[in-house]
């Protein structure tokens, strides 16, 4: 009898819960952020496999940007793992974020960008000293065609594919008196006020039960 009482309870406990979880809307905040530090985690292992050295300057409570979780988290990671392997044993990588409501450049590229509320920069650098790049044009602009392994130039044009899906713009500059180079993706700010509801928690156990 009294075990029934408590499992009622617990039933009655999780409803409450899972009641206020789906009728509270939250905030979505800092997501840029969020998914850049999930990169890094996820290719931890590897940068400490390489001994490099990571560097980061992540502005806070920056904005939400238009670019779907799934989409910024594929262009991330890949961008990650593309820097990874051009950088030498031992090199450097710094990753900055940084909000701006100007874009340089003027144009219909900075009218794009400031009817967004402005626009977020994910900066790269890093020294990969090993490869020979050189610049090709295309239609959207100039990425780098890495000569000797294809695996690496394919990865950057899917890359620059799913930026550009997602009305961003991706560059790739090289400043050979340091022998460094930088990744540059912009992408414009959300204008709307994201929200999401909570997930219904279904990790809570019976009374009694320990995991």
């Amino acid at each position: 009898m009294v075990s029934e009482d408590i499992h009622q309870t617990d039933l009655l406990l999780d409803g409450l819960l899972n009641y206020f979880q789906v009728t509270t809307l939250i905030k979505k905040i800092n997501t840029v952020n969020t998914l850049i530090e999930e990169a890094l985690k996820a290719n931890q292992a590897r940068l400490k496999e390489k001994g490099v050295g990571l560097f980061k300057k992540l502005e806070k409570d920056l904005p939400e940007i238009i670019v779907p979780d799934e989409h910024l988290r594929y262009i991330l990671n890949s961008v990650l793992q593309y820097v990874i392997a051009s950088t030498p044993v031992h090199g450097n990588i710094e990753l900055l974020t940084k909000f701006s409501i100007f874009k340089k450049g003027g144009g219909e590229e900075q009218a794009f960008f400031e009817g967004h509320g402005g626009h977020i920069e994910i900066l790269i650098v890093f020294a990969g000293g090993r490869e020979s790049v050189e610049a090709f044009e295309t239609a959207s602009g100039s990425i780098p065609t890495i000569q000797k392994d294809g695996a690496l130039e394919l990865m950057l044009r899917l890359i620059k594919e799913m930026v550009l899906r997602n009305r961003g713009i991706m560059k790739f500059e090289g400043d050979e008196k340091k022998a460094k180079k930088i990744i540059s993706l912009v992408f414009p700010v959300e204008r709307r006020k994201v929200t999401f509801y909570e997930p219904m928690s279904t990790s809570r156990q019976p009374a009694g039960q320990s995991s």
